[in-house]
């Protein structure tokens, strides 16, 4: 691959987003391919969001500028990066930030599949009842929003069985060139 792929695993909260990406990175590992996953809710969480930006977007898209050369010299292939994208604009400011364009899969899974994965994460309390009341909006939002280039369902599958199917819809092969 002569340029990073970078690969966003959207969806509503409950949907699997990080646990598919651990299994898409390994996926992708097992082949041959340089893949690395950012736990981007991380980046966003380590400082307080400010009131115009409650996501910490701005935090998200300065930590992708300043990463970009470290993941390009260790010669990474594909960049696995899960986060809700809720808008064109928010993908473009990833792909800005990056200087690649950004695949955005979305997963998705039925509403009572995320209310389960949501009540067995959480203690019951604000934070759980707030995720089972988010999850829904966020699903419809991310439905119209139509900012994905693909739509998978993770139901009933292993992740690494989702992951396999990413990967092999995103065309995902082994580099057959060596990175200059």
């Amino acid at each position: 691959m002569d340029a990073m792929l970078v690969v966003a695993l959207s969806g509503t909260v409950g949907a699997g987003k990080s646990t598919v990406a651990v299994a898409l990175r390994d996926a992708l590992l097992a082949r041959g391919i340089a893949a690395g996953e950012l736990d981007v809710d991380a980046i966003a969480n380590e400082t307080v969001a400010p009131a115009d930006d409650p996501f910490n977007e701005r935090v998200v898209v300065a930590h992708l500028r300043t990463m970009r050369p470290h993941w390009h010299d260790a010669g990474l292939d594909v960049l696995i990066l899960p986060r809700v994208i809720e808008t064109a604009a928010q993908r473009d400011a990833y792909a800005d930030a990056l200087g690649e364009p950004v695949r955005v899969v979305r997963i998705d899974a039925p509403a009572a599949t995320r209310h389960a994965r949501l009540t067995a994460r959480h203690e019951p309390g604000p934070d759980r009842d707030w995720h089972l009341a988010r999850t829904d909006v966020l699903a419809d939002l991310l439905a119209t929003a139509e900012v994905e280039d693909l739509v998978v369902t993770n139901d009933g599958l292993a992740p690494s069985a989702v992951a396999e199917q990413i990967a092999e819809l995103l065309d995902v092969r082994e580099p057959t060139d060596e990175r200059a």
